[in-house]
């Protein structure tokens, strides 16, 4: 019998809003603040995902049913950056654990999100993510698509292998971006679109972080012998996680 080859690593880029974190509660709350600040009504969760697209003026058009004005754009942009500057950042559960599984597997992970950078990485410090990620990447010009985004942050990696680069998020924006520098992408349905929504993108939609972990090592390995996320690990003190 001829050897075994070699399983390789993957290499994962993490969304942030919506994925790693379980904010969507917070968003909808932001948003809603905004919406009071330029005198429009509250909307709920549901209608918050089913409107929910890039770039974020955009978004707020969609749920005004008109453009926003300059002015109210402004107002927007303010009072959206003090919400998110006041809270503390909802990590989802069993997302620490997850890291360090994927981690533990010899696989490599970075963070990338259009949050603004500074607010970013407050929000990873908090947490103590940062030392699972080989870069963390935020936002540093105003309406960055995250395509943008994902090619300089690809380039800030080094160049990895594309085939063996996963982006996980919670929206059709990141699997475009994904699209659009040649590397997978799979979506989880935990965020801030709906699962229909999702399901228009082209590319795997799964239910929970876990499931996106596993597929994302599992697709790139040898066919004859595949890895795998397992469900537990030897347990590790994560309290610092929180």
């Amino acid at each position: 019998m001829p050897p075994a080859s070699p399983v390789l690593p993957v290499h994962i880029v993490w969304d942030w809003n919506g994925t790693l974190l379980d904010d969507l509660d917070h968003m909808v709350n932001a948003v809603n603040r905004c919406r009071e600040a330029i005198g429009e009504p509250r909307v709920d969760a549901d209608t918050y995902r089913q409107k929910h697209c890039l770039p974020i003026r955009h978004f707020h058009d969609r749920l005004c049913g008109r453009p926003v004005t300059d002015s109210e754009w402004a107002t927007v942009q303010r009072t959206f950056a003090e919400q998110m500057a006041a809270r503390l950042p909802p990590v989802r559960t069993g997302a620490a654990a997850l890291l360090f599984r994927i981690a533990e597997q010899g696989h490599t992970q970075s963070l990338l999100s259009l949050t603004s950078d500074a607010q970013l990485r407050r929000e990873v410090a908090w947490t103590h993510f940062d030392m699972f990620f080989q870069r963390i990447d935020g936002r540093h010009e105003p309406d960055t698509p995250k395509s943008e985004a994902l090619r300089s942050h690809l380039a800030a990696l080094g160049e990895p292998d594309r085939r063996r680069v996963v982006l996980i998020g919670d929206t059709t924006d990141d699997a475009e971006a994904a699209r659009t520098c040649g590397v997978r992408a799979v979506l989880h349905t935990g965020g801030f679109e709906t699962p229909e929504n999702l399901r228009t993108a082209g590319t795997p939609v799964v239910d929970s972080l876990n499931a996106a972990a596993r597929l994302a090592v599992e697709q790139p390995t040898r066919a004859s012998e595949q890895t795998s996320i397992p469900d537990s690990v030897p347990r590790r003190d994560t309290r610092r996680h929180r």
